[in-house]
């Protein structure tokens, strides 16, 4: 799988609403916990991952979740200290290997680890690092399998680096994609790149400066499976407060870049931001999150934001909404073949959590994936669905997913669809 990303709702207005989904409210009633699946016709159970070799909570926020195809490679960021056997120092990446097997951390010597993506095949995970002695980040790649991890620095022009962010992986993990910075101007003007393992050689592929506005936020991306499309944000500073960017995808085989967020007669100028990109790992749909109003037909009864669906072969574009005219929805994921949306619901006004949903885009069909001791919906923040759509993986900092969580921190989940 290509995740990712780009934690898609952490830039422009969506930051505000990714913590009104993420953070706790009142507590929440104790819902059924262990371990996912079991026998055949038993319901589903939630596992909480982010715990300690006693099964203790982690005494720090653990987010960022990533997950392979077969779902059985799992990578999470975490601020805890108390997950691993002896301690650890906070601010790392997690892993682990198999549903069975132990956590174990990444290790940068002298550095903080962050933004962990998986490969499809769950053999390679991306990260990126932090030294507070020199100021600096980097891009990681770690070959699970041998447990080697190299420094990546890609061969780019001018004074350009590889910086920041989450840096998706093709489903073998030949392609890497990431964003790049001038060494002078580490938060301004960003580009993105893919690096082909195998060769050695980056290829741009956001747009030129020429033909691309101003953009000052481009570390959003997500790739498909055989790396071959890229969705990425392209941010800038206009025209208006309320449309800051656009999401782009980048077909390198054929060179072509298209927007997503186009308007319903297809203009390209939507009256809102649209920011979270995710393509499907077979190239044939993306989404995104956005408030515009003149993307689709159908009328904007929340005011809020929703998700788009686009497929890309069609130029169709879809508006999934919630259970309520006014309900606020958002996504971080889709299936490989797009027919089915992660949605995360709150109501609006007060975006007081719905759950999160797995939507079939053909029939409407849904599937409560974080349901409490009441079958209600317990508020998610950031969610994964694996390649095989057998298995989510999400964060939330409300408690009542496991009955042992009580501590009002973020944590990690692993939960089978069915």
């Amino acid at each position: 799988m290509r995740r990712r990303r780009t934690r898609g709702l952490r830039a422009c207005a969506g930051m505000v609403l990714a913590a009104a989904f993420a953070a706790p409210a009142l507590p929440a009633t104790a819902a059924p916990g262990g371990e996912p699946g079991g026998a055949p016709g038993e319901v589903p159970r939630t596992e909480w991952v982010s715990v300690s070799p006693e099964g203790a909570g982690g005494n720090g926020h653990s987010t960022d979740p990533a997950i392979s195809d077969d779902g059985r490679v799992l990578a999470f960021e975490s601020q805890a200290t108390n997950l691993l056997p002896g301690g650890a120092p906070p601010g790392n990446v997690h892993y682990r290997t198999s549903p069975d097997g132990p956590l174990r951390r990444v290790t940068v010597p002298g550095e903080t680890t962050s933004s962990p993506a998986l490969s499809g095949n769950g053999r390679h995970l991306s990260f990126g690092s932090y030294s507070t002695e020199t100021a600096r980040s980097s891009l990681h790649l770690m070959d699970l399998r041998t447990g080697r991890t190299e420094r990546l620095d890609p061969d780019l022009p001018g004074t350009w680096t590889a910086s920041y962010g989450t840096a998706p992986l093709s489903a073998d993990g030949r392609y890497l994609a990431f964003a790049a910075r001038p060494a002078a101007q580490p938060q301004g003007t960003c580009r993105i790149y893919v690096l082909d393992r195998r060769t050695g050689r980056s290829q741009r592929v956001s747009r030129p400066e020429g033909e691309a506005r101003n953009t000052l936020r481009c570390e959003q991306m997500s790739m498909s499976a055989d790396g071959r499309k890229i969705a990425y944000q392209e941010g800038y500073t206009g025209p208006a407060d309320d449309d800051r960017s656009d999401i782009l995808v980048h077909d390198r085989t054929t060179g072509r870049t298209v927007q997503a967020d186009v308007t319903r007669d297809g203009s390209p100028v939507a009256d809102r931001s649209a920011v979270g990109p995710a393509i499907s790992d077979d190239g044939s749909a993306v989404l995104f999150n956005s408030m515009a109003e003149n993307l689709v037909d159908e009328e904007d009864t929340n005011g809020w934001w929703n998700v788009f669906v686009r497929d890309l072969s069609s130029g169709e574009t879809r508006r999934l909404d919630g259970h309520e005219p006014t309900d606020t929805v958002v996504s971080d994921d889709l299936t490989a073949d797009g027919s089915k949306v992660l949605l995360n619901m709150a109501t609006t006004p007060g975006l007081s959590p719905k759950g999160l949903y797995l939507h079939d885009v053909r029939t409407g069909e849904e599937t409560l994936l974080s349901p409490g001791a009441d079958g209600k919906g317990v508020g998610v923040g950031t969610a994964l669905i694996s390649g095989d759509g057998a298995t989510v993986a999400f964060s939330s900092y409300y408690p009542g997913l496991v009955p042992e969580d009580t501590n009002l921190i973020g944590d990690v989940f692993v939960r089978p669809v069915a």
